[in-house]
């Protein structure tokens, strides 16, 4: 089995010279997997449909049928419309033991796979860095041992040199018509420190900026990256789930103090609350921690606590808290700043009452 890092893997999708009939994705940076199946769509199919793009799932409700799935990948053929790329998502822990009678089938099909399909198995786990070293070590790493076969790739989603990274941010940039400073590059990356790959989560974000002359700098970095709104709105929420009055009080002062009105902060609520909500619903819909991350746009530094939130919070709770946050908001645009900031004061102890009923 041929292993390789996500950048090189990357080029050599691009370069189309190769046909990647059986492809392992894995790796505690599990949302890069979705680029490369993002990157096989879109050099080897047409549009996506049904009859091109397969997804199946190894997850809560149950283990990925084996047997299904090399038949679907035998049935494509030369003919253009008739090529499939199959992507077969393991998120639960357990499902990366499989079964003996399973595993010979698989091991039968990347023997002699299907030219004309790709098929890619997308391990990907929501898992906190040392329980996902543990589980590449016990089980990973026993089933790349188990699948190895001359025709398979395995692409460690983890092997990515920062140099690499910065290379992307700025061809990324530069194809959305935004161009970032050395500089800017630095202390992009000097935020996320040992989690560099992590930047990648605020590209979007950083190719709609609205920057003079179309250049981000190392000061356009830290009001878009480390501003204190998005580090202290979690600080609140923290001591509103611990009911911690006293520090909640003491983050408001701060931020009162940097100049930031109580309408932003009820509105930052607002969106905080609505996400978790949100998020909620997508857990049910089986989408991983990254590609929620990805579609709310989360923080990557609170991400891990963000999904806590998120499976821990009962609806009835945010029910209530969203109800009296809008009311909040209606207030604050009534009754001037003052008013707004009292209200935002009370508001600990008002979420407080809730869980004393």
């Amino acid at each position: 089995m041929a292993e390789a890092a996500f950048f090189d893997f990357l080029n050599k999708i691009a370069a189309r010279k190769e046909s990647f009939p059986v492809t392992i994705l894995y790796g505690f940076n599990e949302f890069l997997g979705e680029k490369i199946i993002d990157a096989f769509c879109s050099n080897f199919i047409e549009a996506k449909n049904d009859f091109n793009f397969r997804r199946y799932y190894a997850d809560i409700e149950g283990e990925a049928n084996w047997e299904e799935i090399t038949s679907e990948a035998n049935s494509s053929s030369f003919f253009l419309q008739s090529r499939k790329i199959i992507v077969v998502t393991i998120r639960e822990e357990k499902y990366l033991t499989i079964k003996k009678n399973e595993k010979e089938i698989l091991k039968e099909y990347a023997a002699h796979p299907n030219a004309n399909t790709i098929l890619v198995i997308y391990i990907s786990l929501n898992l906190i860095k040392d329980d996902y070293k543990q589980v590449k070590k016990l089980k990973i790493d026993k089933l790349l041992k188990e699948l190895d076969s001359p025709r398979m790739y395995s692409v460690d989603l983890d092997r990515i040199q920062e140099r690499e990274v910065k290379n992307y941010i700025q061809s990324y940039l530069k194809a959305c018509g935004v161009s970032i400073t050395a500089n800017a590059l630095d202390k992009l990356m000097e935020t996320r420190e040992d989690d560099v790959v992590s930047v990648l989560y605020q590209l979007p974000k950083l190719a709609i900026a609205d920057v003079q002359g179309g250049s981000l700098d190392s000061g356009d970095i830290d009001a878009m990256i480390t501003g204190v709104e998005a580090h202290s709105i979690w600080d609140l929420a923290d001591a509103i789930e611990n009911e911690d009055a006293p520090r909640y009080l003491k983050i408001l002062s701060y931020l009162f103090t940097n100049g930031i009105k109580a309408a932003l902060i009820i509105g930052t609520l607002i969106t905080h609350y609505n996400k978790i909500y949100i998020a909620k619903f997508l857990l049910k819909r089986k989408m991983s921690a990254g590609e929620i991350g990805r579609a709310l746009e989360q923080h990557p530094f609170f991400l891990d606590k963000f999904i806590h939130s998120a499976r821990n919070f009962s609806e009835k709770r945010l029910h209530d808290i969203l109800e009296i946050i809008y009311n909040l908001d209606y207030e604050s645009k009534t009754s001037g700043e003052d008013s707004a900031r009292l209200s935002l004061q009370n508001f600990a102890f008002r979420i407080r009452l809730i869980s004393q009923k």
